[in-house]
């Protein structure tokens, strides 16, 4: 059943985000008053006002009055404050974001990874707790490999390697599988489960409507790039060697080693109960119209 909000409004925690830049438009397509909680120093959006949450005493600057729906697109273990904020203007409808990297970075040999994904599973677990303790309808999606806004650490990054040198080398053997999701599909997501109580209190994994793996994924980003597939495979070894040599360079310095061996692993998920619940319906992955947009 779709109920929908009685429109007095919809907060956006992390409006600046990838995803933010694809849900704003989208809302306002759809009816709703969007309103973006930030910092000060954020870059604000044409036509919305940025309002600035002050934890100690749980106001807003400039004053917000009663909000429908927080939309939380900041990092998930900051759950506990974007709960406080849904307090403060009554809303009783969050829709928040973690990460499918909670499954697949378990059993990780990266302190870092072991770290995150610890984050992650208290994250859940309070952020469950403190909706259903507040009577608060809550909806968590977990997606896979976003794309689309050219602000990812993944697709962007062979999109950029491609236009700067021609060639992509990749390990022999690169082909675990991907399923890549498009920032579209995720914030058209969003509007989708706002007052759909089929979706309250569930967790959702997203992600696209296509399966590749990692080799035919970098082939297809050469494409897009109107440019012929010009791939280098090499030994294991020496590709770890060049990658702790890369990581020298400060826009590679986010690379590791577990990220190296994950290109062999499968990283796909189930959307049946996201299209059962919401018809949820991802495109297939498509960079065309976002391949000459940087």
């Amino acid at each position: 059943m779709v109920k929908q909000p009685s429109m007095s409004g919809i907060a956006v925690v992390g409006a600046s985000s990838q995803i933010g830049q694809a849900l704003l438009p989208r809302l306002a397509s759809a009816g709703y008053a969007a309103y973006r909680i930030g910092r000060e120093n954020s870059n604000g959006f044409e036509g919305i006002a940025t309002h600035i949450f002050n934890e100690s005493n749980r106001s807003f600057s400039p004053h917000l009055d009663s909000i429908d729906v927080v939309i939380s697109l900041a990092p998930l273990p900051i759950i506990e404050v974007v709960v406080n904020m849904a307090q403060s203007l009554g809303a009783k409808r969050i829709i928040a974001f973690g990460s499918t990297g909670r499954f697949s970075k378990i059993g990780s040999s990266s302190t870092l990874e072991q770290d995150f994904v610890v984050q992650q599973e208290q994250a859940e677990i309070n952020f469950s707790r403190l909706c259903e303790a507040n009577h608060i309808a809550w909806t968590l999606f977990r997606p896979t490999m976003i794309y689309g806004a050219n602000a990812d650490q993944s697709i962007s990054f062979i999109m950029s390697i491609i236009r700067k040198f021609g060639f992509f080398v990749l390990p022999f053997g690169a082909n675990g599988l991907r399923q890549p999701v498009h920032v579209n599909d995720l914030a058209n997501a969003c509007v989708s489960v706002i007052g759909r109580e089929t979706t309250f209190n569930k967790a959702y994994n997203l992600g696209g409507g296509e399966i590749m793996n990692f080799t035919e994924l970098v082939k297809k980003i050469f494409q897009a790039l109107g440019k012929k597939p010009f791939l280098i495979l090499i030994p294991i070894w020496l590709y770890s060697y060049l990658i702790t040599l890369a990581r020298t360079f400060p826009k590679a310095m986010f690379i590791r080693k577990e990220m190296v061996e994950r290109m062999f692993h499968d990283l796909t998920t189930d959307n049946r109960a996201a299209m059962t619940d919401f018809n949820y319906a991802p495109q297939r992955f498509d960079l065309q119209r976002d391949a000459n947009s940087k």
